[in-house]
């Protein structure tokens, strides 16, 4: 097997292993770890996105037909090292897999919460206000993406 052959090998056996510890989870799980984790939860995280130019594609996850990509660096962008590490415990994956977990599995999960064209209520936790970081509001967040 060539060098090409071996780094597809690699790279297709993290993906598997990826898959399958959401699979565990559930891809539904990365809606419900946004609602416990993320500052605002699931609205607040797509409306970061949103802020960051990823409108169109947030928007195809809701909408009917199919979901348009959002680039893992806009997720690696919009997650606080606290909020990626929170994900990744819930998730079971290594921080830095958290925004390709996202990237990949999060457009199906958003689909799936908005069977009707409008995201179901989600569910809301108190860890998502993360104690101590009070600038870590789903607005605030996305106002200083914006403003980037």
């Amino acid at each position: 097997m060539g060098v090409l052959g071996s780094v597809t090998t690699i790279f297709g056996g993290l993906g598997a292993r990826l898959e399958q510890a959401l699979d565990a989870k559930g891809a539904d799980g990365l809606a419900l770890a946004a609602a416990k984790f993320f500052p605002g939860g699931l609205p607040a995280l797509m409306d970061g996105l949103r802020a960051g130019g990823h409108g169109r594609a947030v928007d195809s996850w809701i909408g009917r037909g199919a979901n348009d990509a959002v680039p893992a660096e806009a997720f690696a962008r919009l997650l606080s090292p606290a909020v990626a590490e929170a994900f990744a415990r819930d998730l079971g994956l290594r921080p830095e897999r958290v925004p390709v977990a996202l990237a990949q599995f999060l457009p199906a999960a958003v689909d799936r919460e908005s069977p009707d064209g409008e995201l179901r209520p989600q569910p809301q936790f108190s860890t998502q206000a993360m104690p101590g970081r009070p600038d870590t509001t789903g607005a605030t967040r996305a106002a200083k993406i914006a403003a980037e």
